[in-house]
């Protein structure tokens, strides 16, 4: 299993959750800015995976007042978990069985 979970967010739902993150000052990951192109390459660290999404969607109400904008955060989100999915990253917790380490 790979450290860090890579897939492209389209331009535009990349730059509103950046804006979420900053408006926070968030210090975890921070996407890089998109400039002109059209996917960004993100690369979040395994181990922020469900903390990122969690993140983004408590506070997605800072991407604008319009539903559409947080209905880009949350598909920032439903991308980043379908992600995790398909290329097996998960965070580690240290503990597979449902118990923690002794």
């Amino acid at each position: 299993m790979d450290d860090v979970l890579t897939m492209e967010i389209p331009r535009s739902r990349s730059e509103q959750a950046r804006q979420v993150l900053e408006r926070i000052s968030w210090r975890g990951y921070m996407p890089p800015e998109a400039g002109q192109a059209t996917e960004v390459l993100w690369e979040v660290p395994a181990d922020q995976i469900d903390l990122i999404r969690a993140v983004l969607r408590r506070n997605r109400r800072l991407a604008g007042s319009s539903p559409t904008n947080w209905g880009s955060i949350d598909r920032v989100c439903e991308t980043i978990a379908e992600a995790s999915r398909r290329l097996g990253v998960r965070p580690n917790y240290g503990y597979e069985t449902g118990f923690p380490p002794a």
